[in-house]
């Protein structure tokens, strides 16, 4: 089943599932409203939940206001700052402030789209405020409910610790280093690359691994090359096997310069592995400097060189922060705490 079907076929095993065609993505607006009007008469549903926050997902959400479904609730999965879409802007040579009619047509047409919906869920604070304040949402229709994991699929991580290390081949003495998301620019594995270059000239025996696929395979292959790291950078393409990598990593690492809330990085700590991460998004909502891992400045490959020594060569320090994550996870990030937020919520909109 297509990645994003596979919901549907979890939801399957307690009810029933039936899927119409609605490829909204990929349709002009008046043909998707159109489309989407049809469609919702049809079904007549009592809820309507947009999983999506692009902006195609603005034709669907008028079209469900038009058919008069009165609950409407959209899930916002990546992170936005309250800086995006200035109104105004420099121009050289030019002492006075230039508005932005871009930004202000933009602001415009979301808050009007947004504003029809009865709740956004976000992910992250960091966004939820970011959305209140350049779309003007009242509050009481915004809620974050953050990601959940299964924790206790992270609980005994030993045995699977030595098979997998078997498997990539890795000494005692490696360090191994685990990064997971796609080969995009927002994940900064470019400047991991970077970062362990310098932790090789340092005489640290490193074995990094990146799962994941993305347009930038090629480009970061050429950089493991021209840095001389093919024997300590691997790029594992698209991986099934997450948990069993994260039981065989010593350390945690994500790069990215902009993340709403990964599954990874809940997953990382539940498993017990220090994490450093950059300080971005709804990354410092799950990781605490010092606490359960280390933030770094987004783009910076020394400084992120430098918490990846620290951390290695402290293995007390490794050992307080896995402490510190796993506990965490367990009473922040569950996925019994995911669902009961999330059904409380749609029952409170359903019934009141």
């Amino acid at each position: 089943m297509a990645d994003g079907l596979r919901v549907f076929e979890e939801i399957d095993k307690e009810c029933r599932v039936s899927l119409w065609e609605y490829d909204w993505r990929h349709l002009s607006f008046r043909h998707s409203f159109t489309r989407g009007l049809k469609l919702f008469r049809d079904i007549n549903p009592h809820l309507i939940l947009f999983n999506s926050s692009e902006d195609e997902v603005l034709a669907p959400i008028w079209a469900a206001f038009f058919c008069g479904i009165s609950t409407r609730i959209m899930v916002v999965h990546w992170a936005q700052s309250s800086r995006s879409l200035p109104l105004f802007h420099s121009k050289s040579g030019f002492p006075l402030p230039i508005p932005s009619r871009y930004s202000f047509k933009i602001r415009m047409i979301r808050a009007a789209s947004y504003n029809l919906l009865s709740k956004i869920v976000f992910v992250n604070n960091m966004t939820r405020k970011s959305y209140a304040h350049l779309y003007k949402i009242p509050s009481n229709r915004c809620v974050t409910i953050y990601n959940g994991i299964n924790v206790d699929a992270f609980s005994d991580v030993n045995e699977q610790r030595s098979r997998t290390r078997n498997e990539l081949r890795l000494n005692s003495h490696d360090c191994m280093v685990l990064a997971a998301g796609n080969l995009t620019e927002v994940k900064g594995h470019k400047y991991l690359i970077s970062a362990v270059r310098e932790l090789v000239s340092e005489g640290i025996s490193v074995k990094c691994f990146i799962a994941g696929q993305g347009e930038l395979r090629e480009i970061l292959e050429q950089q493991i090359l021209e840095l001389g790291l093919e024997n300590n950078v691997k790029l594992l393409g698209y991986c099934t096997n997450i948990p069993n990598l994260l039981c065989a990593a010593d350390i945690f690492c994500m790069p990215s310069l902009n993340e709403a809330l990964g599954y990874s990085l809940l997953e990382a700590i539940a498993a017990g592995i220090p994490v450093v991460a950059s300080r971005v998004g709804g990354i410092p909502e799950v990781i605490k400097h010092g606490g359960e891992g280390l933030l770094v400045q987004p783009g910076n490959a020394h400084e992120l060189y430098l918490e990846l020594e620290r951390l290695w060569r402290n293995p007390d320090l490794r050992q307080d922060l896995a402490l510190s994550g796993i506990k965490t996870a367990q009473k922040r990030f569950s996925l019994k705490r995911m669902l009961t937020q999330t059904e409380s919520l749609f029952q409170k909109e359903l019934y009141g």
